[in-house]
């Protein structure tokens, strides 16, 4: 192993990354291995730092995609385990792919890593992403047309969900480690990793393209140059961070009472970059935490949200965005979807609201009516109470009932009615509300006095020159005993 004065750079920093990652002493954690130099030098690290993290294992996967180069690389972690007495995990491809794909690749290795995190309730998996890693991430992101999110490359930790559906950190603590510093670390432990071949074809994979090809020429106009791009990425993270919170803050405020719901109005005022890491967040948090929409969604979503109307849209992975006039939301699509109206399921049929008194509507909804002292400050629920004529109830009473086709409705502010139907297409009501609104009509003659949470009549209003109203209030029960109808509140 190598003395103090050879491995303390290479171990301090490693410690700083464990910490800056949040990984805990008393965690269980994967070092993920291939053999190479960068996973080779983590796990000799993690060993000498072992005091402080103890509960260690090894993964390994075999992709066999290099014959027995493959199997080498596999026999190599083997015995690098055994001397070091660090348990170890071995996965293999289930068929033999000499040309398999990066993203392939990939996919194998997380859904071998997740399933031991399973097995074992490990917390972190530990990956051996150097800053030349980080740089190379970057470049490729920004190739591909990335913003800031691609711009901030690889972060220290971040979740992925497991096929149980736990979450487990993964964590990179050596994205301040450069490739000079690994192999300096790996000669004082007289340690000669694996070398992977497929690493040094440019032609096939995009990454050694970056790597071979453009990063030298780019360090012919900057020898600094990863450096530089890991400072671009860790302002890109940092400003990430910024609007991360920024969105945390507008979801809280614009959540309703459904789940990944939120109010229109809160968000479509915003800059559709805010409005974008919004939709990320919500997305995310339904198909999971590793799962990204790309610019092409994002920019429809938001055309939907800034037009307003009644819509839904397909999104990977199963996953609905739907919206009205005043709601959107995000859920998978075999799950029951959000429901979004501020009314109840529709009536069985017409209901008596004593006046005073109230009316049960059903789903927890109630609508009371009284005579008082009319309003001065109407207050931020006044779309769901209206101070009318207290001479429209007859006998005492008034009636509540749901749409008809032959309704007519005389708009508060408007001399003449109009077809009911129209109005509520023109005010933008969605068509899965309109016949849930519970309207309160008049017993005599049926004609509507008030759409709760749209607008009362010209007919029903109240007289400048009244002392009392008649004081209407549609509102959700929240009392563990309901009222009986015709009772005082």
């Amino acid at each position: 192993m190598p003395s103090n004065s050879e491995s303390g750079g290479f171990l301090r920093k490693l410690d700083e990354g464990f910490r800056a990652a949040g990984i805990a002493p008393s965690q269980s954690i994967i070092c993920a291995v291939s053999g190479g130099p960068d996973s080779t030098a983590l796990v000799l690290g993690a060993r000498q730092l072992r005091r402080r993290y103890g509960n260690l294992v090894v993964a390994h996967f075999n992709h066999l995609a290099r014959g027995q180069q493959s199997d080498g690389d596999e026999e190599f972690v083997r015995q690098l385990c055994i001397q070091n007495e660090i348990p170890l995990h071995v996965g293999r491809a289930g068929r033999i792919t000499p040309t398999l794909d990066e993203n392939t690749a990939r996919q194998e290795r997380y859904a071998f890593l997740t399933e031991i995190a399973d097995a074992m309730d490990a917390d972190v998996i530990v990956l051996a992403h150097t800053v030349e890693d980080q740089a190379e991430t970057v470049l490729l992101r920004i190739s591909r047309g990335a913003g800031i999110r691609g711009a901030a490359g690889m972060r220290p930790s971040r979740p992925i969900t497991t096929t149980s559906g736990r979450d487990v950190n993964v964590a990179r603590p050596m994205l301040d480690i450069n490739r000079t510093e690994v192999v300096e670390f790996l000669d004082s432990a007289l340690v000669a990793p694996r070398h992977d071949s497929s690493n040094d074809d440019w032609k096939r994979y995009a990454r050694n393209r970056i790597r071979h090809r453009v990063m030298p020429e780019l360090k012919a106009l900057n020898p600094n140059i990863t450096n530089a791009i890991s400072r671009f990425s860790e302002i890109m993270s940092s400003n990430l961070d910024f609007v991360e919170t920024l969105a945390d803050e507008v979801i809280e405020t614009a959540s309703t009472n459904e789940p990944n719901t939120l109010m229109r109005r809160h968000v479509a005022a915003l800059h559709p970059f805010l409005q974008a890491e919004i939709l990320r967040q919500l997305y995310g948090s339904v198909a999971g935490p590793d799962s990204q929409l790309d610019q092409n969604h994002i920019v429809k979503l938001l055309t939907l949200i800034s037009q307003g109307k009644s819509s839904r849209y397909h999104l990977p992975g199963g996953v609905l965005f739907r919206s009205d006039h005043q709601h959107f939301s995000v859920y998978r699509g075999n799950d029951s979807p959000p429901d979004l109206s501020p009314y109840p399921s529709p009536l069985s049929g017409t209901k008596v609201l004593p006046i005073p008194g109230s009316v049960d509507i059903g789903d927890g909804y109630r609508i009371e009516g009284a005579v008082s002292s009319p309003a001065t400050d109407f207050g931020s629920d006044a779309a769901c109470e209206a101070w009318l004529n207290p001479e429209i109830a007859v006998a005492g009473r008034l009636e509540v009932r749901n749409r008809r086709a032959t309704d007519n409705f005389n708009p508060l502010g408007m001399c003449q009615e109009v077809d009911l139907n129209k109005f509520l297409i023109n005010a933008k009501i969605a068509a899965s509300w309109r016949d849930r609104i519970p309207l309160v009509v008049s017993p005599s003659d049926g004609r509507i006095a008030w759409l709760p949470g749209i607008r009362p009549s010209e007919w029903a209003k109240l007289p400048s020159d009244h002392k009392t109203a008649l004081h209407l209030r549609m509102f959700v029960d929240h009392s563990e005993d309901t009222i009986p109808d015709g009772v005082n509140p």
